[in-house]
């Protein structure tokens, strides 16, 4: 859907106390689309003190916040891969062009997927009043799926086979790299910081959740993108100290801080299988020391092979849902009508579709998918890790190179690669599978480099999650 917004610096004419101010008018606070009531203040009025309700945790993790019907769970899968294949429509692109869909409060849902898109935005926003905490008219969900490929651990011991009878060519190694990892990034409006650099703005809460129980984890760090008047992005650089890891499982839903830093880093949290070795090779390490490589905000994929099911190995489902109160992102819009018509999944339709899907009112009806989390603002423990600092510079477990918000950014992880392996497989053993890291001064840090050329399309055609 498209959104006009103007600069939080730009002026409009003096209108009469009151009286409604340019419906056009943008407002960001601390990174995110502030509530306009298009009413000037009037003489005397002394300023709100009252604090936007969401997001209500940094890091929430819920493991059981959808059930879904066994028998439904391959026209699930169908529908997830109907969905990531309608992002890579265009027969130009020679990857997913990132595209992303946009639910409008206000709208009725079309199939399942726009349903459970709804009651992830309506349990977020749960106890908020339209009107006095957001405005409808500019508000919504904005919601995609990635299906992507992961390695078995049999697979991956024979990649690495290779990689090691490779290791001169760099493009070998690159092209072997985990399918399922997501390049690290944040989840912003990218159409609008075109319009308006250095602009980063950001859903109220960023949600992933689950279909699958296989692949890599998803690592959310407590660092939040450079405010405005950072044009060099130096705040993004130094140590960061705290973070989450979530492994994938089925129902299970997790939701964060929008403005924060997050992907699915296999190669140093790698999924539970490949987690560790079997301790008989102590002279081989699992992965290649300081191993670099570049990740432009996401995974990319080719498009025949991003959706395809392995028979060897397992596929990664996951459904992300942006909550977006008073902004619209420029460049999400509403998925086709002629997709909703190929979905499977049977749901809560107020009449029978040509798919079938049975009237919520029959005897016999059954719900596909059950969403179950009725309080999103309940109080998150999870068990703690913590990463320490490795003595030696040589057992460091390396850097990724990134590109974020347009820098060249070295992500340097400076403890030894089995404490983060052993994090992943703690994640995954631990009850909810999600863990709460504290690193050391210095185990992670971002050094921030030189500016990235804004042109390329390869740079632009990236999965995010």
């Amino acid at each position: 859907m498209s959104s006009e917004a103007t600069s939080p610096a730009a002026s409009t004419q003096p209108e009469e106390a009151g009286s409604r101010s340019n419906r056009n008018d943008l407002i960001i606070d601390e990174g995110f689309p502030a509530l306009n009531t298009f009413l000037l203040p009037k003489p005397g009025d002394k300023p709100s003190d009252d604090k936007d309700p969401i997001p209500r945790n940094l890091f929430a993790s819920f493991p059981a916040a959808i059930s879904i019907e066994d028998n439904q769970m391959e026209n699930l899968v169908h529908d997830c891969e109907l969905a990531f294949t309608a992002r890579t429509k265009e027969e130009s692109d020679a990857y997913s062009s990132g595209a992303t869909f946009f639910m409008p409060a206000s709208m009725k849902p079309r199939c399942a997927l726009e349903q459970l898109t709804m009651n992830i935005f309506n349990a977020h926003t749960k106890g908020l009043e339209p009107g006095k905490h957001f405005d409808l008219e500019r508000s919504g969900a904005e919601w995609w799926t990635l299906v992507m490929d992961t390695k078995s651990a049999g697979e991956n011991e024979k990649d690495e086979a290779n990689n090691n009878s490779n290791s001169d060519n760099d493009e070998s190694v690159e092209e072997e790299e985990e399918d399922d990892e997501v390049g690290m990034h944040f989840d912003a409006d990218y159409g609008l910081e075109q319009q308006l650099p250095n602009y980063m703005l950001h859903p109220r809460v960023a949600t992933v959740t689950y279909f699958s129980n296989v692949g890599v984890p998803t690592l959310i760090l407590n660092k939040r993108s450079p405010p405005p008047a950072d044009l060099e992005k130096k705040s993004l650089g130094g140590s960061i100290e705290q973070g989450w890891l979530s492994c994938p499982m089925v129902g299970k839903h997790i939701a964060f801080d929008g403005r924060l830093l997050h992907g699915a880093p296999g190669t140093f949290f790698p999924a539970s299988a490949l987690s560790t070795n079997d301790g008989d090779d102590d002279d081989e390490d699992d992965e290649p020391t300081n191993k670099r490589r570049k990740l432009e905000g996401g995974e990319k994929q080719n498009v025949d092979d991003s959706t395809a099911a392995t028979t060897t190995g397992a596929q990664r489902i996951t459904f992300m849902v942006n909550i977006w109160l008073n902004h619209c992102p420029i460049d999400a819009e509403l998925i086709d009508d002629d997709l909703c018509s190929q979905m499977k999944t049977p749901w809560e339709a107020n009449e029978k579709n040509e798919n079938g899907a049975r009237l919520k009112g029959d005897a016999d009806y059954v719900p596909a998918l059950t969403w179950s989390l009725d309080n999103v603002g309940e109080s998150n423990s999870f068990p703690k890790e913590e990463i320490k600092l490795a003595k030696n510079e040589s057992d460091w477990a390396g850097t990724e190179e990134c590109v974020i918000c347009n820098r060249e950014i070295d992500m340097k992880y400076c403890s030894t690669m089995d404490d983060l392996h052993s994090a992943s497989k703690k994640a995954h053993e631990v009850e909810g599978k999600s863990l709460e890291i504290h690193f050391d001064a210095k185990v992670l840090s971002l050094e921030v480099g030189a500016e990235v050329p804004d042109s390329s399309e390869d740079e632009e055609d990236d999965e995010e999650e």
